[in-house]
């Protein structure tokens, strides 16, 4: 099969800005259209798990690279788990990056003696990675011999481009940095022939770019002739104070070199990609605010009608009358005849505001280890699945916890001073994640603990949520 029978496709027009994203867009369009992609479907920002993944495995291990290595560090998309089922079956010790580098570096997988093969096909897996795998930090002595990579799409030369995060390319300088790989590991990709491209544009790529030595297909192997340079290590000035928020690796790496004595500088923003969207959310905005202003002139001015066009006139907000009807229907406040109020009549006023009485709270449980991202309804919604129905919230998800307030929970024939049943909802609560993805890990469940009422917090009803 050829590379890429539409590639005409992927031509950007003359006016067009030739990016990154403008090959993964096509790519997955093209992928999504012509229905090369198995589960997951949503392709968008993802690696494309595409059909044929199995078979381009197979032929991976093939290689002669693959058969020499003993350790391989292989990507946790769903493309390469046929990989690393094969990896492990063949006795073969692999490294997988925890997603996103959150809770740590790598998970060491090493193989079973005497697993079945239904066995190995389950460690393979997101969920037997979690189980079977063991925390690898960066002061691990660990030696990597063949580095496998997903791709949305690769050329004949060996650039690369991944779905767009630089997480990658990060593993890549960190292990570097480690000493577990060099300049000369073995680089490979397994992709769909549809993912390969004759060329791609070699200025949309820096330093920081990892390229590919062999590009494995169902029905084809490339060997990268002569290869491209690979980076040399961490470039901090393209990494933000932000993404070191997000990865104690990183900020435990930055700390070891500022020992050393490197000076570190570090970038504003992470990513080129964060930089478009940020100045477009706030161009979006900017127009978003002229346009609100423009039609606020325009609702306080309106043509008089039948008259002059260029006469205006202000518009007034309606004044809004609330009359009392009397109870027995006979005699109506307002005139039915001409509209008039009636003068024995006086407008009904509103009733003042009465606070709802705060609910008796039994106990309360501390949530924590709660991602940055997660909102309040996403706990709602969570906690809904589990059957678990709190009275109260109060919500700190923005400092990584929050409190689950509890009433009423005793019986109706429990005394007073019996205990409320808080063991039931604790272990309802065990192995609990808010917004469960395909890359989480056992490191995302949230820690359940039992605490007293809280009193002075701010308390989110959540029936208003």
């Amino acid at each position: 099969m050829s590379s890429f029978v539409h590639e005409d496709q992927l031509a950007s027009d003359n006016a067009e800005e030739v990016t990154k994203y403008n090959y993964r867009k096509k790519i997955w369009d093209f992928m999504k259209k012509n229905e090369l992609a198995n589960f997951p479907l949503s392709i968008y920002n993802r690696i494309p798990n595409f059909k044929g993944a199995t078979e381009a495995a197979q032929r991976l291990a093939e290689l002669e690279e693959f058969r020499n290595a003993k350790v391989i560090k292989i990507k946790p998309d769903k493309s390469q788990e046929p990989i690393r089922a094969l990896s492990l079956e063949a006795n073969k010790e692999i490294l997988v990056p925890i997603p996103r580098l959150k809770s740590g570096l790598f998970l060491h997988i090493t193989p079973t003696e005497g697993a079945t093969k239904e066995q190995i096909k389950f460690a393979a897996t997101r969920h037997g990675l979690q189980q079977n795998g063991k925390p690898l930090g960066i002061t691990s002595k660990i030696k990597v011999d063949l580095v496998v990579l997903g791709s949305v799409c690769v050329s004949k030369a060996g650039y690369r481009i991944g779905k767009g995060e630089g997480f990658a390319d990060l593993e890549f300088a960190i292990m570097l940095r480690m000493g577990a790989i060099d300049k000369n590991t073995v680089v490979v990709t397994t992709v769909h022939d549809c993912q390969v491209i004759d060329d791609l544009p070699s200025q949309l790529f820096q330093e920081h770019d990892v390229p590919v030595d062999i590009i494995v297909t169902p029905t084809q192997t490339i060997v990268v002739n002569p290869r491209l340079q690979k980076p040399a290590g961490i470039l901090w000035h393209l990494l933000s104070q932000r993404r070191l928020k997000c990865m104690q690796i990183l900020q435990e790496l930055k700390e070891l070199e500022e020992k050393e004595g490197k000076i570190i500088v570090l970038k504003e923003v992470d990513s080129d990609r964060e930089t478009r969207q940020y100045e477009k959310n706030r161009n979006k905005k900017g127009k978003n605010k002229t346009r609100s202003k423009a039609k606020a002139d325009i609702s306080q001015t309106q043509t008089a009608v039948g008259g002059n066009k260029d006469i205006v006139k202000p518009r007034f907000p309606k004044r809004r009358l609330y009359h009392k009807l009397r109870g027995d229907g006979d005699n109506p406040s307002i005139n039915e005849d001409n509209g008039e109020e009636n003068d024995n009549e006086k407008p009904l006023r509103r009733k003042p505001f009465k606070p709802k009485s705060k609910t008796q709270i039994d106990f309360s449980l501390k949530l924590s280890n709660i991602a940055s991202d997660v909102r309040v309804r996403d706990l709602k919604n969570a906690l809904s699945k589990r059957g678990v129905k709190p009275s109260e919230i109060s919500w700190r998800g923005q400092r990584g916890f929050c409190y689950l307030h509890f009433g009423k929970l005793r019986n109706g024939n429990s005394l007073p001073d019996q205990p409320v049943q808080v063991d039931s909802i604790v272990a309802n609560l065990q192995q609990f994640r808010i917004n469960e993805t395909e890359d989480s890990t056992a490191s995302d469940f949230i820690v359940v603990e039992p605490t007293k009422p809280i009193t002075r917090i701010e308390v989110t009803d959540v029936t208003t949520v």
